[in-house]
């Protein structure tokens, strides 16, 4: 049958089925069968046969199957529908005016005075591939908002967020930087003012080059939202994904990668705290580039769609081209005028056809139905000048023309794709389906309203089913703005994001089940918990610190950013510190065990301003906001900041009768929260493993001390610096090349230290080749019997080792050996069975650490180099000794016999030849002209390459071609040099760590 003749067919199955569901099932079970069946049918073909389908909603087949009479009688049995369409129908077109970038599902907290000001509130980053252009991106919204007069440039050397010396020689983002301004939305209609129509936004432009990946890790903590930048040529690349993953916290969440994991719902701010770690960020995408030679919208579309799972890229904008047509007009070029015809030399790209040969100029708003077209040279032009001519194409005379049959097709799809996710929009679809229209009209279109997608947009952004999709070319200015509106409109403030996940002290003196019986009544009694915008006590997370010397307050120049997520911090404000590192020293027993958590005073608040740090005026940062301390000499990376007194302030709500709550233990709240926030942290930052090394030392002895401290200061702003110093060398291990080159130029730059470096050197690993889950087992008890200094150390252990985990790839990263301790050996030392690894450690005998610390020891060191174990199990099966009534060499003797028995096994597995070491291997991307492809690919062989993906590009499309593969790291140190001999400084290259192999 024919496409109309299905439909009609499907129609007339819905329509009977609804029939016969009424007199045996309820309203809601009839409606959601037929939703379902409509959905399967129509819109799937809806989507092949396009808009042909929607002029069939009008035919005279569907009217006379589908009558007035019945959609009437539909709407009357189920409630639920008609109360949805009748809010819908209340936000009709007379309101589109209304505050969309505010319309959070809030409204418990309007009456709380902080409301005003969290709604408006956005702490947003820019992540993107390594010259993907997200600081250029940055730079324009800054010029747009008032902050500077023009737009600082990468390649001048001139921009506000990257103002280190390195980053701005070399053209690349280091250190993530943070800038606060406010951006005003367009006003809809008289009755909007400024003060409804404006937002706050903290910006953090973030580094896109594997080696600093530690600076994306950090800023997501504290981030609401995220602005993913794609170029338009290469589409995502390497480290697109890998911020991706930061983003979304796949690597730590293990969620679903399906776009289907969030789908359906709406995030709610009532969820107690504790749900997510690091909650995943809602995110709009930003297409950049489409002016350069190569951009194809759609296939920058199609690769986000392939490799970032779970992103569901919307589109919002189309992109707008003039092409060269001889004799005709050129539109509206040059004028603001709002009336203004486009000229039929401009032709809007689509998502199913190749770009079209022409200069990008503009782009459609596909929810607003209006074309913004930019003066040409808008980059030479103040912000007053480049103000882009805005065209609604409801006003064009031509109803035929190309940018407006493209910009209604789009708009279809746009409220196609937001029905399959968002039930709201799925009922006003099936609705808009059923109404009677003219026949010229699309139903879809005519009955449902710009403000009901705007809603359906943020609603879904929010609940990360889809990721609005915009396109430009922000170093000549063209479509930033709209990149600020999307910002304020679709991603979320504070009060639509959960609190932070809080964990207890282990120090604490809240057993395990009065930590589960306070988190019960905290889900009970109140959804603004600890760490909500609105909650009065103060909770502040330092994620980023600097040393500037003369602006610091203390003897390094220390300056901590952090974010404020609930309460007040104020200027000379006393502090408690609570750094997680610092937990488990003091339950060591270590030397700051009496100060378990030191207490410091806050000497002054700084603005973000990218490098310019002023003080701030009020001196004081609220809930939700982010700011830069001064004055605190002991805080580093990850550390959590409480006030030394918590609030006692009720909440609005919170009282009873002008009674307090009290909690099920029969105590207020007042001491309920006094003793929770004693021993109460946020999760630390978690840096990822260093991968290569280089041994460094200074000129002269009298610098050596000098180095020491540099590199001390260098670690604390930089957790991925590893430093390890011996009486004989000092060792530096980073993430990279580049890496350890700005860690050398910050010595000579900073601190005036030349220093000399040997030859990198890569992390290997060693680890057993099992055979599958099968571990291997020392053959009975290995017999340790030898006298030292006159003193017997005598013991035997029986072990195995096992694989660590199983993984179905060659090339994972290394983790560290695991220790555990079988029944037999808990029952040797009188163990409690259950006892956990924390109990283990600190509260039974020094023999047991011994045992624990021997077996871990002997770990660090393989049989085939000085290279650590990874990625096994080792299982401590039986322990035996004659000096149980020894105590004093007891231990030495477990310590002695644990090393032994693994050193044993380990030369019986090396004599076997299943001891083998890995070696970090690198995801390779190499954009290389496509006439020196061939050369390249040589090249990469010869570096023990494994050249996964060659994608030749087309010269009427792509510039370049682009070589996937994967590479040993040792093996590409030093590459940029040779690619630029091969490819005649044509060629360029990223690399980002994969995990290790075997070599």
């Amino acid at each position: 049958p024919t496409s109309s003749e299905s439909f009609a067919m499907a129609s007339l199955l819905v329509a009977n089925l609804c029939r016969r569901t009424a007199t045996t099932r309820s309203a809601t079970c009839c409606y959601a069968a037929r939703r379902r069946f409509l959905l399967q049918n129509h819109v799937q073909q809806r989507r092949n046969f396009g808009p042909a389908i929607c002029n069939l909603a009008h035919s005279k087949k569907l009217e006379k199957i589908i009558s007035t009479q019945q959609i009437q009688q539909r709407r009357q049995q189920n409630r639920w529908l008609s109360s949805v369409l009748q809010e819908s129908d209340s936000d009709s077109d007379d309101n589109e005016g209304n505050n969309t970038a505010n319309n959070s599902d809030n409204s418990q907290y309007a009456s709380h005075p902080c409301f005003p000001r969290l709604r408006s509130l956005r702490n947003v980053g820019v992540f993107a591939h390594v010259d993907a252009g997200k600081t250029t991106v940055t730079e324009r919204m800054l010029a747009l908002s008032g902050i500077v007069r023009n737009a600082g440039s990468v390649d001048d050397g001139d921009t506000v967020t990257d103002y280190l010396p390195a980053e701005r020689e070399r053209g690349i983002t280091i250190q993530s930087a943070a800038v606060g301004f406010g951006w005003v939305l367009p006003t809809r209609n008289k009755e909007d003012t400024a003060s409804e129509r404006s937002v706050e936004i903290n910006l953090i432009d973030t580094p896109g080059h594997v080696d600093f990946s530690v600076e994306v890790n950090r800023s997501v903590t504290v981030l609401d939202g995220a602005v993913l930048v794609v170029d338009a040529v290469a589409g995502v690349q390497a480290q697109t994904e890998t911020v991706w993953r930061a983003i979304r916290n796949t690597d730590k969440a293990k969620s679903s990668s399906s776009n289907a994991e969030t789908s359906g719902s709406t995030t709610s701010t009532s969820s107690a705290h504790g749900s997510h770690q690091h909650e995943p960020l809602p995110a709009m995408m930003y297409i950049n580039k489409m002016d350069r030679d190569g951009a194809d919208f759609r296939h920058a579309m199609q690769t986000v769609i392939k490799k970032l799972k779970g992103s569901n890229p919307v589109p919002v904008q189309l992109p707008l081209y003039r092409v060269e047509n001889d004799g005709q007009n050129h539109g509206s070029s040059g004028t603001n005028d709002s009336t203004a015809s486009l000229g039929t030399d401009i032709v809007a790209g689509t998502l199913d056809q190749s770009p079209p040969h022409g200069e990008f100029i503009g782009l459609i708003d596909i929810v607003h139905m209006r074309a913004l077209i930019y003066p040409p040279g808008a980059e030479y032009l103040s912000i007053e000048d480049a103000i882009p001519t805005v065209v609604h194409l409801s006003s064009l005379e031509d109803k035929d023309c190309q940018p407006l049959k493209a910009a209604l097709d789009a708009r279809r799809d746009l409220i196609t794709s937001l029905a399959d996710v968002d039930e709201t929009m799925e009922d006003l679809y099936l609705h808009a389906m059923e109404c009677e229209d003219d026949e010229n009209d699309c139903p879809i279109l005519s009955n449902i309203s710009t403000s009901q997608i705007q809603s359906s947009l943020r609603r879904m952004t929010l609940s990360k089913s889809i990721m609005p999709t915009m396109c430009g070319a922000a170093l000549r200015g063209i479509g930033v703005e709209p990149v600020l509106d999307g910002v304020a409109e679709f991603l979320p403030c504070p009060l639509d994001r959960l609190p932070p996940q809080l964990s207890l002290c282990a120090d604490s003196n809240h057993s395990r089940q009065q930590k589960q019986k306070q988190q019960q009544e905290e889900q009970t009694q109140s959804a603004v918990t600890l760490g909500h915008p609105l909650h009065p006590s103060t909770l502040a997370y330092v994620f980023k610190v600097v040393h500037m010397k003369g602006r610091g307050g203390s003897g390094d120049g220390r300056v901590a950013f952090a974010r404020v997520y609930s309460g007040t911090l104020k200027a000379r404000d006393t502090v408690r510190v609570i750094s997680p590192s610092g937990l488990a020293m003091n339950e060591d027993g270590g030397k700051n065990k009496k100060q378990k958590h030191p207490t410091e005073r806050v000497g002054g608040m700084l603005e973000l301003s990218g490098g310019q740090f002023d003080n701030l005026p009020e001196g004081k940062c609220m809930s939700g906001d982010v700011c830069a301390l001064v004055g605190l000499k002991g805080v580093v990376t990850g550390d959590t900041l409480l006030l030394t007194s918590a609030s006692t302030d009720a909440l609005p709500g919170d009282q009873t009768n002008g009674k307090k709550k009290k909690s099920k233990s029969g105590k207020n709240n007042d001491d309920h929260w006094k003793q929770y926030m004693e021993g109460v942290h946020l999760a630390g930052l978690t840096s990822p493993k260093p991968v290569l090394t280089l041994r460094i030392e200074a000129n002269s002895s009298s610098e050596q001390s000098r180095l020491s401290v540099a590199l001390a200061l260098l670690a604390v702003e930089d957790p991925s610096l590893v430093v390890k110093e011996t009486p004989t060398n000092t060792l530096i291990s980073g993430l990279g090349e580049l890496h350890m080159e700005i860690v050398l130029d910050r010595l000579r730059r900073e601190f005036g230290l030349e220093v000399r470096t040997g030859k990198p050197a890569v992390a290997y690993r060693e680890t057993v080749l099992f055979d599958g889950d099968e571990g291997v087992e020392t053959d009975g008890f290995v017999e340790y019997d030898r006298t030292v200094g006159g003193v017997q150390l005598q013991g035997a252990v029986r072990l195995r080792l096992s694989p660590l985990s199983t993984s179905e790839s060659s090339c994972i990263p290394p983790e560290d050996p695991l220790v555990t301790l079988s029944p037999e050996t808990r029952a040797f030392f009188n163990m409690d069975p259950l006892a956990s690894s924390d109990e283990i450690e600190h509260k039974y005998p020094p023999a047991l650490k011994a045992l624990l610390s021997g077996a871990r020891g002997s770990l660090k060191r393989g049989r085939l180099g000085p290279y650590p174990l990874a990625n096994l199990t080792c299982h401590i099966l039986e322990v035996d000794s004659e000096m149980t009534t020894s105590p004093d060499t007891m231990p030495g003797a477990m310590r002695a016999a644990a090393a032994n028995a693994i050193t044993t096994l380990l030369e019986t597995l090396k004599n076997d030849g299943r001891l083998v070491v890995l070696e970090p291997k690198m995801t390779v991307e190499v954009s290389v002209p496509t006439g020196r492809v061939g050369d390249v690919l040589s090249d990469l062989t010869t570096r023990r390459g494994t050249v996964d993906d060659v994608a030749t590009g087309d010269d009427n499309t792509h510039a370049k071609s682009m070589v996937h593969a994967e590479v040993p790291l040792i093996e590409i140190l030093g590459y940029a040099n040779s690619l630029r001999s091969l490819t005649g400084g044509e060629g360029a290259f990223s690399a980002e760590y994969k995990g290790h192999a075997q070599q």
